[in-house]
């Protein structure tokens, strides 16, 4: 009897035990397979965004010798001459990461390009309509920006200099809208150097990441990360007629491009006056390199070499941090500039001004081989251009300019350059300080003559 006894206490022992060592067994499965790829993307997808656009294309006869069209000029034309036109709606798919909790948005500019609405949709199913800040063509980076009551989540930017040939990477995005799409693999090279074809001819890409991560139709403009969820690039092309070659823009050149694209004194007119740049330790703030003469950081007694650390109650890291903040007040607003000069805490109260002008009629000629002049109703009436409420007028075309070059005539109004409409001269002045020698901007022209009226569009190359 005590033998069965005891035999019976060893099974009722092992009965009790069991649930705990599955439950062991269990708790270590799930460790093992949480690894930092699956940490990674819980990290991240929740800043990648769903972007979805709308274009409004038209098909009219009136545009003789310019090749491309923009549907956001189409639709400044339509408002005069709307009638008995064939129209269709676009929706094209791709990507995007947020960059910060306000809710800044970086694609491609081609994901946006000529989008007449910009929707987007988070991977918790919350959608937002987006706008656009500013785009660069040329480096296929554009920033969106959509207002949410909440903070939202977003992705750390990481560094282009100590990625390692063979580290594991992670592309997310919306491959042909397959939405939250997450694909693995190692960073295969750097530097690589791409041509690719596009609506506006071969566009030249250097300095690219490749990864053998699918990046597909639709993950343009998602994020590609670290094993630490750090972002490394902007995913940006894909070779068609291989197998497992991706491409994205590295992330340095990234911010490099964001501090253009954030550029308050261009975007919004304003004037602070000084010229910043980053350290390589970030908690020392970003450092002055230079005080314009007279500006309102002049007059607030910020000096070279100061270090801003603060604006308001913001704790300003790097460039892109003051570009943003920044870029968010208008001339006459005040902001409370924190700084540290030598080791000792400072406080400067800088006043924003509207931004000065450098002679536009100079820039003009410098820039795009054009002398230019305010539209007039008076000269829009003999120009037979009574539907044009606003616009730059070109009162000559330098010889062998550039303007010359892509066939705009004397007596062509601009209405958009890029993105922008452009009403009057100072307009067209705030953007002559984002042209640099050797970019490609698209230009929307109308004009008139005996045949009608005409719209174009044509992309000059600065000089």
């Amino acid at each position: 009897m005590k033998k069965i006894h005891i035999l019976f206490s060893l099974i009722a022992f092992l009965f009790c035990i069991l649930p705990i060592s599955n439950k062991v067994s269990a708790s270590e499965s799930n460790s093992n397979r949480k690894t930092p790829v699956v940490i990674a993307v819980e990290k991240v997808g929740p800043a990648v965004a769903n972007i979805s656009t709308e274009r409004i294309i038209t098909q009219r006869h009136v545009d003789p010798f310019f090749g491309s069209r923009s549907e956001l000029f189409d639709r400044f034309f339509n408002e005069f001459f709307g009638q008995g036109q064939k129209q269709m709606v676009e929706r094209p798919l791709g990507s995007g990461v947020i960059i910060d909790e306000d809710g800044y948005i970086v694609t491609n500019e081609h994901v946006i390009s000529r989008a007449s609405k910009i929707k987007v949709r988070l991977s918790d199913g919350k959608e937002f309509e987006a706008t656009m800040i500013s785009s660069d063509p040329i480096s296929d980076l554009a920033v969106l920006k959509i207002n949410s009551p909440t903070p939202l989540p977003y992705v750390k930017m990481g560094t282009s200099k100590d990625i390692m040939i063979g580290e594991t990477v992670v592309a997310l995005g919306n491959p042909f809208g397959l939405e939250n799409s997450v694909t693995t693999g190692v960073l295969s090279a750097k530097n690589r150097t791409i041509t690719f074809s596009s609506e506006y001819g071969d566009i030249k890409y250097d300095g690219l990441l490749q990864t053998d991560s699918l990046i597909n139709p639709g993950n343009s403009g998602g994020p590609l990360v670290n094993i630490d969820g750090e972002l490394i690039g902007i995913n940006a092309a894909i070779v068609n007629q291989a197998q497992g070659i991706g491409f994205a823009i590295p992330v340095d050149k990234v911010r490099q491009t964001l501090v253009k694209l954030f550029n308050f004194r261009e975007l919004n007119k304003v004037w602070f006056g000084v010229q910043v740049e980053e350290q390589d330790d970030v908690t020392k703030g970003i450092m002055v390199s230079s005080v314009e003469p007279n500006s309102p950081a002049y007059k607030a007694q910020i000096k070279t070499g100061d270090y801003i650390t603060k604006i308001d109650s913001k704790e300003i890291l790097d460039v892109i941090d003051f570009e943003k903040y920044v870029l968010k007040k208008n001339a006459g607003d005040k902001l409370h500039i924190y700084i540290n000069r030598g080791g000792r805490e400072l406080k400067a109260d800088v006043s924003l001004e509207k931004a000065p002008l450098a002679s536009v009629e100079k820039l003009a000629l410098e820039k795009l081989g054009l002398v230019v002049q305010n539209l007039t109703p008076q000269l829009a009436k003999q120009l037979n251009l009574w539907w044009v409420k606003s616009g730059v007028l070109i009162s000559e075309v330098q010889r062998n300019g550039p303007a010359h070059e892509v066939g705009i005539e004397a007596g062509h109004v601009l209405v958009y350059v890029g993105q922008y409409r452009i009403n009057n001269v100072e307009e067209l002045g705030a953007l002559f300080k984002l042209m640099q020698k050797g970019d490609i901007w698209e230009v929307g022209i109308v004009w008139s003559d005996k045949y009608g009226e005409h719209q174009g569009y044509a992309r000059i190359k600065i000089r």
